[in-house]
């Protein structure tokens, strides 16, 4: 019984997490490090959740969804992998390695959430349409309630079952199909990142992604040195825009 209440309320965490930007606005309990720190507040090891938290957020900092790619569920494995961390006692750094695979898996469920909502929207543009504005708005707590049910049935399962489980489960998939997902999501940053500066499309700031690519890659800087000095030259950047706006 204890089991099935914490399966339950790691599920809610989840599910709530996985539902942010879908109804209520973004308001970023859906990054790693957030749900790593809740996970570890209603499971009694805050340290825990933040360090696996934190430790997935670095690792996928430049991980970002663009337009239809959607990249690796950060969110659900940041769930799972904090909560099997904190109840088995795996060590946060075999949570994070454990993370990968669930973060890639944990795709598919995205996609097919997603899919799914395309069928609301279609609905909701006849619903537009008819001024049907009550319609619009139960179509729209629907798709917010695919978004909770993404988070919080795999979570669920996840810890009901128990880590040997989970483990198996993701050992029935093939080498080769997982080495592909996990090679798939190590290009996802570099494409979501060409398609955002495609998307931008401004010639003149294309010096300033030339100069941070050198000296990230040759100079050794580190990721917390490097947003330093961006911060340092968007903001000599803004105030030269500001003077020639005065003149």
């Amino acid at each position: 019984m204890e089991l099935l209440w914490t399966a339950l309320i790691v599920g809610i965490v989840a599910g709530i997490a996985e539902c942010d930007g879908y109804g209520w606005g973004q308001t970023s309990i859906s990054r790693p490090t957030v749900v790593g720190m809740l996970i570890g507040f209603v499971l009694g090891d805050l340290q825990t959740g933040l360090i696996v938290g934190g430790t997935i957020e670095l690792a996928y900092l430049g991980l970002f969804g663009v337009g239809a790619a959607l990249p690796p569920d950060l969110t659900m494995a940041t769930a799972i992998s904090s909560s099997l961390a904190i109840l088995s006692g795996l060590e946060p750094n075999a949570a994070v390695a454990f993370a990968i695979p669930v973060a890639v898996a944990a795709q598919f469920l995205s996609m097919l959430v997603w899919t799914g909502n395309i069928g609301l929207i279609h609905r909701a543009d006849v619903y537009a349409k008819q001024a049907n504005f009550r319609g619009i708005d139960k179509l729209t707590y629907t798709g917010t309630f695919l978004f909770f049910l993404q988070g919080f049935i795999p979570a669920f399962l996840a810890i009901l079952l128990g880590v040997n489980a989970v483990k198996y489960a993701i050992e029935l998939i093939p080498p080769w199909v997982m080495n592909s997902l996990t090679l798939a999501g190590g290009i996802l940053p570099a494409v979501g990142f060409a398609m955002l500066f495609n998307m931008m499309s401004i010639k003149k700031l294309l010096p300033y992604f030339i100069i941070g690519f050198a000296l990230a890659s040759y100079l050794n800087i580190s990721l917390l040195g490097m947003a330093v000095l961006g911060i340092g030259v968007m903001l000599l950047y803004v105030y030269r825009m500001d003077e020639k706006s005065l003149t």
